[in-house]
């Protein structure tokens, strides 16, 4: 495995300097230029005869790239036809696109499930020779993620993973926190979901015969039995969320939700639709009056609050009637 991030860069150099058939036979000044070039500071040629040993012995590496030295020609080649360590046809944008998600996933280092994560980074900067180096913080000047405050929860997620994707029973203590109470729970894992940088986990209950919604950071005790359990047919990972806003459950159907949202926030939800059935009535430069299709709940709710005055439901009439219940339970608390 390269010792930093400068030797595989040059194993690339190298590489592509064996591959150009434009440039056939380069020789060790050349491929010291070419590699000097690209990391920035001044390379030595003994520096290049290690690398392109290390290319062909090195178990580490594992490229075993056939290179031979040219005697008439002073410069090296690669005996075998069409080799190169770079096996992924890719283009340079497309290794740039690579490397951003490479950092982008990083950010999950710390979670159980993803433990691994960087060790196979490395292997795959290795084997295919893409210089990534995810431990560069380069990029968090430009580019900045949204990161938990809180890692509660996350100690679940292998558990819970192989729980679903062996189909056994899985057993917790939950903390219902707006009841204030705690209770036990045996459900068939189906479903692990991030919102908003918090995980949860969907799952049915034989004993209220429904799927149930869980936060992972609200389970106590949890325990995945060896009880193995056919899985329903009815469940669709694509389709449960469909008509939901977030995270929470609705009705048993989905309601038309009919509303005037006023500018800014017009402008806002124009750009950013509410839901995906969302469907504009009406458009002015002041306002936008639009339908969409949820399950009406409290996070429903919540997301119309969030507008403050310049958001107008008009229809149905029970969520009307909720938003003014709330309304009127948070003006209490100003008094």
């Amino acid at each position: 495995m390269p010792k930093n991030k400068n030797a595989s860069v040059r194993y690339d150099v190298i590489d592509r300097c064996l591959t150009n058939k434009l440039h056939k036979f380069p020789t060790l000044a050349y491929l010291a230029q070419k590699c000097s070039e690209r990391v920035g500071v001044d390379i030595e040629e003994k520096t290049i005869e290690k690398d392109l040993y290390d290319m062909r012995n090195s178990s580490a590496l594992a490229y075993y790239a056939p290179i031979a030295y040219n005697r008439q020609s002073r410069g090296y080649h690669y005996t075998e036809q069409g080799f190169s360590i770079r096996q992924l046809p890719l283009s340079d944008e497309e290794w740039e696109a690579l490397r951003y998600a490479a950092n982008q996933l990083n950010q999950y280092k710390d979670i159980p499930i993803f433990a691994n994560f960087k060790s196979a980074i490395e292997r795959i900067n290795t084997r295919f020779d893409i210089g990534l180096d995810i431990s560069d913080t380069a990029l968090e000047q430009f580019v900045q993620y949204e990161k938990s405050i809180a890692n509660v929860g996350y100690n679940w997620l292998a558990d819970i993973y192989t729980a679903i994707k062996n189909s056994f029973i899985l057993q917790f203590e939950y903390e219902n926190v707006y009841r204030k109470e705690i209770k036990s729970y045996s459900i068939i894992p189906y479903l692990l979901k991030e919102i908003r940088n918090r995980w949860y986990l969907i799952g049915w209950s034989d004993k209220k015969s429904q799927y149930l919604t869980f936060a992972l950071d609200r389970i106590i005790v949890l325990r995945v039995t060896t009880i193995k359990q056919k899985k329903r047919s009815d469940f669709n990972h694509e389709q449960f969320f469909k008509n939901s806003i977030g995270i929470m459950e609705g009705g048993d159907k989905p309601e038309i939700v009919k509303m005037t949202i006023n500018a800014p926030f017009s402008r806002l939800v124009e750009l950013e639709p509410l839901h995906h059935s969302q469907r504009v009535l009406k458009a002015s430069k002041n306002s936008i009056q639009l339908e969409i299709t949820v399950d009406i709940n409290l996070e429903l709710c919540y997301k119309i609050l969030s507008f403050g005055p310049s958001c107008i439901v008009e229809k149905p009439l029970s969520l009307v009637k909720e938003l003014k219940r709330l309304l009127g339970e948070t003006s209490k608390n100003y008094r």
